[in-house]
């Protein structure tokens, strides 16, 4: 009887030693991602970050200059990233919806088109851009290549979290009883299929709205002094600026960012409801 007692005591002993060190752990890497954000966020208050970051005092001046010299990058940025979550959620669906209902999936040749669909998620965005750039030279001045390399990027995102969906479920048999009561092929998809799958499409939205709110690579070898989104503001900044415009400009796309990912999420939640 002691030696069983002995057992779950130690055992006891050891769940708590495990969860302390699952909690420190967790702690621990979370005050490593977000000291470094409060640090650069109290330095754009600082009138000069030298040795120290408010020996000369506060000011609001370095906010005031981001707006001067970077304000037209934030509409800009949310018309792409708006363009891009639309255009995928149309796109990406309906071809994950002709893969899905493909009479024959394991075919060859429709495991070869889906790895090409999903090819952008293996390349680097640096390559994509770049690529962009020569092949449709002509087509950077007007912006027009900067939503290309968005939607292309993103692609995938949407276009795999829609597939695992369409696969999960006998969803070709519920096409078919649909047809046989007479409703087309945009009925069906809009009117039988989306509806069961929409939670799965606003998950993907949201991985596309975030990775294309925040996206770099591919949008320095596309962007021009006029057209140019948050992110690469943010590097022109803390590049040809003071570093506590950088900070600014951080804390700027930080206000922009927090709540539109916080409200995409509580959209999720309330879906899956």
């Amino acid at each position: 009887m002691n030696s069983v007692s002995a057992y779950f005591k130690k055992k006891d002993i050891t769940g708590r030693i495990l969860k302390f060190f699952a909690m420190f752990l967790i702690v621990l890497t979370s005050l490593f991602l977000i000291v470094p954000i409060l640090i650069s966020i109290a330095g754009s208050f600082s009138a000069y970050w030298g040795l120290t970051m408010f020996s000369r005092g506060l000011t609001l001046q370095w906010y005031r200059d981001v707006f001067r010299f970077y304000g037209h990058t934030i509409g800009f940025t949310l018309l792409i990233t708006s363009v891009t979550v639309i255009v995928n959620i149309f796109i990406g669906s309906m071809m994950a919806y002709k893969m899905a209902m493909a009479r024959n999936r394991a075919s060859r040749w429709i495991k070869l088109a889906e790895e090409i669909l999903t090819m952008p998620a293996a390349i680097p965005g640096i390559a994509i851009g770049i690529a962009l750039a020569q092949a449709f030279a002509a087509m950077r001045s007007s912006g027009l290549l900067i939503f290309l390399g968005h939607i292309i990027f993103t692609f995938p995102l949407m276009f795999r979290a829609v597939t695992g969906a369409l696969r999960s479920r006998d969803f070709r048999s519920i096409e078919e009883c649909a047809a046989s009561l007479g409703a087309g092929p945009i009925t069906r998809f809009f009117g039988v299929i989306f509806p069961a799958i929409r939670t799965s499409v606003l998950s993907g939205a949201i991985n596309v709205f975030m990775l294309s709110l925040g996206e770099f690579n591919i949008t320095f070898f596309l962007y021009t002094p006029f057209l140019m989104t948050l992110p690469v503001g943010m590097y022109e900044s803390y590049a040809s600026l003071r570093i506590e415009v950088g900070s600014a400009f951080t804390t700027l796309f930080l206000l922009i960012a927090i709540p539109l990912t916080y409200f995409m999420n509580r959209l999720n939640k309330t879906q899956t409801k």
